[in-house]
């Protein structure tokens, strides 16, 4: 029986677009699973006074989240591989959903970290099986761009998160805002679930040629998917834990999502704290770092592309893209310590722009690390990067306990951490090698 693909090619030798929809809906998701992840942050004043929270119980709640995003990830992706993500990408949703709903009603200290877990349990499949997603319906010259979709509405969906929120609570209090983020999550679990499929070939809408275009610079796609099956666990498992790139990679991760985590989680409480903003200018405030954060990762996806086209170097587009630009932020991060806080927002916003240049970097680096693994491999990343995630929130919580304690606060002491963070990240960058893949086995 002819596939969709193969009854069009006849008719139709121009290539279809379907893969941007796929793109277009994959941004879409991420923008609204980043509505409850960072819609929170702003939030976070308001109910630590209505639950009657302290700084460190604040702290946890936040760290729940990446509790439950750390154990799910490998997960989540196998759910992707055995129920395909045309399934796996809608349930994680839906789940997030009811997570998202269960902490609008929270009433006490227990309900609400259980929602935030429960939260990250649900989103933790959803950039596993996004790459794979990518890996499917992409072209390999053009996997740096689309990854850079990701990461921006990633941000895009903070940065609409923060400033509905923040211009939220007073009206209307800080639940109902969270109860209107599940309804949008529900909405595009049925559209998603409509108009995708997990192969080209299998949408009623492509063509040969498109499908033709999509595995024309990567004609081992077909016998990489066949042999997966065959792959011996044992050997794919001493391989991944002998490679350095893949520990640096790791690595890396945990310091960026440890710097990312700042910025939708405590970053509006600390411009509150060391300038005496209102929540709602803290808020607006908040949402330039995130801003240039979106900026900078299209910027990078772009670059990606552009200087592999020019040199046909990994490395070079990939790793020491990504080195130089955490090692600006983290200087432009020291150079806002020297300002007043208010003003300190933008060199804090320059320094999350370049940040945000490395981070289509962690998709493409995945597959090219990872190769038929790539949702393994990119599974195993972010679980490092939960780590950062996890801890960020706890560690500022306490840091924040230990400032006010002073007779007189240093709250440039945060920005010294991030600063150092961002340096641990460059430093981790510098020596990887994107082209140690584990693909041959």
């Amino acid at each position: 029986m002819d596939s969709p693909a193969d009854s069009l090619s006849a008719n139709d030798s121009k290539p279809t677009r379907v893969r941007y929809l796929v793109l277009a809906g994959l941004s879409s998701g991420f923008l609204l699973a980043y509505l409850p992840r960072a819609g929170l942050a702003p939030l976070a004043t308001t109910i630590q006074q209505d639950l009657s929270l302290d700084d460190l119980q604040m702290g946890r709640v936040l760290a729940a989240f990446y509790a439950g995003y750390f154990l799910f990830q490998i997960p989540g992706g196998i759910l992707g591989q055995k129920l395909g993500n045309r399934l796996a990408l809608p349930l994680l949703q839906m789940t997030a959903g009811i997570a998202n709903l269960l902490t609008a009603l929270a009433a006490s200290f227990g309900l609400i970290w259980f929602s935030r877990l429960l939260l990250g349990l649900a989103q933790a499949g959803m950039v596993p099986c996004s790459a794979q997603v990518i890996k499917n319906w992409i072209p390999v010259a053009k996997r740096g761009t689309a990854s850079s979709l990701m990461g921006s509405f990633m941000s895009v969906g903070s940065i609409i998160a923060t400033g509905v929120t923040a211009a939220l609570v007073d009206p209307l209090g800080w639940r109902l805002p969270l109860v209107l983020f599940s309804l949008f999550s529900v909405c595009w679990m049925f559209l998603f679930f409509l108009l995708f499929r997990d192969r080209p070939q299998d949408h009623p809408k492509t063509n040969h040629a498109e499908v033709e275009l999509i595995n024309a610079a990567d004609r081992n796609a077909v016998s990489e998917n066949k042999a997966t099956s065959s792959t011996p666990i044992r050997q794919l498992f001493i391989r991944m834990i002998s490679n350095a790139s893949l520990w640096l990679f790791c690595l890396q991760s945990v310091f960026r999502a440890f710097g990312y985590a700042f910025f939708i989680t405590w970053f509006p409480a600390y411009l509150q704290q060391s300038s005496g903003a209102s929540v709602q200018k803290a808020g607006l405030l908040a949402m330039l770092p995130l801003t240039s954060i979106v900026l900078g990762t299209l910027a990078g996806g772009r670059l990606i592309d552009l200087i592999y086209q020019w040199t046909g170097n990994k490395y070079f587009s990939r790793s020491l893209l990504s080195a130089g630009s955490a090692l600006i932020c983290a200087v432009c991060i020291l150079l806002a310590s020297q300002v007043p806080a208010e003003d300190a927002v933008y060199l804090i916003s320059c320094g999350t722009f370049l940040s945000g240049m490395g981070n289509p970097a962690i998709w493409v680096t995945s597959m090219d690390l990872g190769g038929r693994h790539t949702s393994v491999i990119i599974a195993i990343v972010n679980m490092a990067g939960v780590v950062g995630g996890y801890l960020s929130p706890i560690a500022v919580g306490a840091l924040f306990t230990y400032i006010k304690a002073m007779p007189v606060p240093e709250w440039n002491l945060v920005l010294y951490l991030f600063a150092g963070i961002y340096l641990g990240a460059t430093l981790s960058w510098a020596l990887i090698n994107p082209r140690n893949s584990l693909s041959e086995i």
